[in-house]
């Protein structure tokens, strides 16, 4: 493995490049970049769902593999295509052409390609890093990679400032042309084990996992999850740049303040999902998910600084959950052959994601100019999203309690009861459980007569304690 060190190394580096350009495809940058180009917030919300859609095309990345001839090629050729686009941005913006469909394009592309990337990457990188080296090289890839967002994060909306208002952009577009295309140059510079290149003639089977009951489950909570973010995520943005008119750079520090929070929070929810189970971190992560767009109601011109700075802090903690635990949650419920259950997955969340945002985009399109009064007090129509996004989320916590995986209560020490002192052990579990279907609670006068219901619940501790440990 010592002869793909430079391949690690410039792994890392492409992380890092990566990042930087893509930074620039998120958030209020995109939503400013979109409106520039005189994108309306229909446009905006589909081409804000275009990389989730995009990976229902995942399906056909062995078949695309084929045609090219190798993975190596096809991870090169791709990229190229999908990330040297953008070369494309600041010159439409230097000689003023602006039309919607210039950028609807090239995300629709960046996104179309960029999912065959992701795709073959993924395959080809298990033979550069050792097993037992994964979780250290990919922590400090990671980081590595954050680090870069934060800055470029702080570069752009320091740009977006500038009096000169196109100015700015040039130089937004600019730096995202120039690490669009070093990204790609350092992936054709990577060099892959030969076992890795021999492409498998295994093929997709998307409707297997739809025979497991469990896994139904979980798409059935995935299709509500993603048309829930796809409906509404356009829309802060929106509200912030296009509504409130708020300045771009509290709009990056705010970005480097979640980003901040996130990287020390990755570690923590790491060690919290091992030690009780990805579903617990996924159903913490999407209710800490649901003050998102509550505060988002509630927020106004006279009031955005500190509703801001407290949605910085909860998307910190529920995203970073939500990131680390969906995925593991996903590998942990699928069965042999995975490929058939990651593929049924990405193409129900690209479903979900096509409906969210058509949805998301034609509703938006009736309020963006309406104006609500309650109570006398004044509220924008595109609020009503958020509060619909709101009440999406909720159904989707309450969705996930049907998945099936492992979970373990968490325990704390009562410090506020009289056996405080004795540091007897308690345990909570998660209230999600109370929205289970055909769930019967037994009464204690269900229980045998002989039954001591206090040493009873304590033995079913010690039990179940036992059979953790033997897990």
């Amino acid at each position: 493995m010592a002869k793909y060190e430079k391949t690690r190394v410039l792994s890392i580096l492409e992380a890092g490049s990566y990042n930087a350009f893509f930074i620039g495809t998120q958030g209020f940058i995109f939503t400013t970049l979109a409106i520039y180009f005189n994108a309306s917030p229909l446009f905006i919300s589909v081409m804000t769902s275009f990389p989730i859609i995009a990976q229902m095309f995942q399906i056909f990345s062995s078949r695309i593999n084929q045609i090219i001839g190798s993975r190596k090629k096809s991870l090169v050729i791709n990229a190229f295509i999908s990330r040297t686009l953008f070369v494309l941005l600041p010159i439409f913006i230097f000689f003023d052409v602006r039309s919607e469909y210039i950028i609807l394009i090239i995300i629709l592309l960046f996104s179309f390609f960029g999912t065959f990337v992701g795709n073959t990457w993924t395959v080809l990188i298990k033979g550069v890093v050792p097993f037992e080296q994964r979780g250290k090289y990919f922590g400090i890839r990671n980081i590595f990679s954050s680090i870069t967002g934060i800055i470029m994060l702080y570069l752009y909306s320091i740009f977006l400032e500038f009096p000169n208002f196109k100015t700015g952009l040039l130089l937004v577009t600019g730096f995202m042309a120039f690490f669009s295309v070093l990204s790609a140059f350092l992936l054709m510079k990577h060099e892959f084990p030969e076992e890795s290149e021999k492409i498998s003639t295994f093929n997709l089977n998307i409707f297997v996992p739809f025979k497991d009951r469990n896994f139904k489950n979980f798409l059935l909570f995935m299709f509500v999850w993603s048309f829930a973010i796809e409906f509404a995520r356009p829309y802060f943005s929106y509200y912030e740049v296009a509504i409130l008119n708020i300045n771009y750079q509290f709009l990056g520090n705010m970005g480097i303040i979640t980003s901040v929070i996130s990287i020390f929070l990755y570690l923590f929810f790491g060690v919290v999902a091992d030690r009780f189970g990805s579903k617990n971190v996924l159903s913490l992560g999407i209710l800490l998910s649901t003050f998102s767009p509550l505060m988002y109601f509630l927020m106004n011109a006279t009031n955005y600084r500190s509703i801001e700075l407290l949605n910085a802090i909860f998307s910190a903690f529920a995203w970073s959950a939500i990131n680390l635990a969906i995925f593991n949650l996903l590998l942990e419920i699928s069965k042999e052959p995975s490929e058939n259950y990651i593929a049924a997955n990405s193409f129900i969340a690209g479903i979900a994601a096509i409906f969210g945002s058509l949805s998301g985009g034609l509703l938006a399109n009736h309020l963006k100019n309406i104006e609500i009064h309650f109570m006398g007090d004044p509220y924008h129509g595109i609020q009503l999203i958020f509060i619909i996004g709101f009440i999406l989320r909720i159904i989707s916590v309450i969705l996930l309690t049907e998945v099936e995986a492992m979970e373990k209560p968490i325990r704390y020490k009562g410090i506020f009861s009289p056996e405080a002192a004795l540091f007897k052990r308690r345990e909570i579990n998660f209230p999600f459980d109370l929205f289970r279907r055909n769930r019967r609670k037994i009464k204690k006068s269900e229980l045998p007569p002989s039954v001591d219901v206090e040493n009873e619940e304590k033995n079913q501790v010690v039990t179940n304690d036992n059979k953790e440990d033997k897990e």
